[in-house]
């Protein structure tokens, strides 16, 4: 890029040394150290096509854009343009090139088999349709991530990473709730309007689905082993009936917290893939 005239090689050495929560092209171009017509001049040389449209860059398909959360948005700066099941074929919309081979595996994880094809989106554009169709503000998103320290705080933060999470899970789902383990001693369970803490000796059945990343389950199946405090944890507290179906998941990256899922309208991978 230093080369092709598109960033200077000075505001080059510049993001190479600031450490930020944000991706460096990305930063590059909130900071003005990067002209997005260059950027996009530099992509068609590159052999990619340019969407200079906002029309041309948006997609309808809630199928597929419900899995492009602000989250996903921002770490990969990448949004649909096209998803065609029959054949398929999926266009995504990208700003940064170095993130096409995580964007690909991301995709191909929860679509496997798809051919996905790659077009650069200016920013300009890119946050319009951010805007418009996600309904998300990336620059005041990246402008807090900018301001943070270099450990990535944002994402690190359990409470902005549960709230994310639940978010998405809410979708694709009737109802969301967490437990958070505390201490190896107790378990807290949220809702919005409550706030319970059992110990965790006393969710016996539950203790054992905690060193799992992932359990599927019909609480009448699982009745004679359910403890007297996991029975009111589950038809008092949270209400649920015995032929739902029960997901407990967590994140790899936050086991502590688990997420009790009721009745996923989604099958386990596309859940898997909202909580990455």
């Amino acid at each position: 890029m230093v080369q092709e005239d598109v960033i200077s090689s000075e505001n080059a050495n510049k993001i190479l040394k600031i450490k930020v929560n944000v991706d460096p092209i990305w930063f590059a171009l909130s900071k003005g150290m990067i002209d997005e017509k260059k950027l996009a001049k530099f992509y068609e040389n590159e052999g990619f096509n340019v969407i200079y449209d906002e029309k041309s860059g948006t997609m309808t398909d809630d199928f597929f854009t419900r899995f492009f959360t602000p989250d996903v948005i921002t770490r990969l700066l990448a949004i649909p343009v096209s998803f065609k099941k029959e054949s398929k074929e999926i266009v995504i919309g990208f700003i940064n090139s170095a993130l096409i081979p995580q964007t690909t595996q991301t995709i191909l994880k929860i679509f496997p088999g798809f051919t996905i094809n790659y077009v650069h989106i200016p920013s300009s554009i890119f946050k319009k349709i951010s805007a418009k169709h996600f309904l998300f503000d990336i620059d005041r998103f990246t402008s807090v991530l900018s301001q943070l320290e270099p450990n990535n705080e944002l994402f690190s933060d359990k409470a902005v990473k549960i709230s994310t999470t639940k978010k998405k899970l809410k979708e694709v789902s009737e109802q969301i709730f967490t437990l958070e383990l505390e201490k190896g001693e107790s378990v807290i369970f949220r809702e919005e309007t409550m706030t319970s803490r059992f110990p965790l000796k006393s969710l016996t059945t539950f203790k054992d689905l905690f060193n799992r990343t992932y359990t599927e389950f019909i609480p009448q199946n699982i009745m004679n082993s359910l403890s007297h405090t996991e029975k009111i944890l589950l038809f008092t507290n949270i209400g649920i009936k015995k032929s739902d179906k029960v997901v407990l998941a967590a994140t790899d990256e936050m086991k502590k917290v688990f997420f009790l899922i009721i009745n996923p309208h989604v099958d386990r991978e596309q859940i898997e893939f909202l909580l990455r």
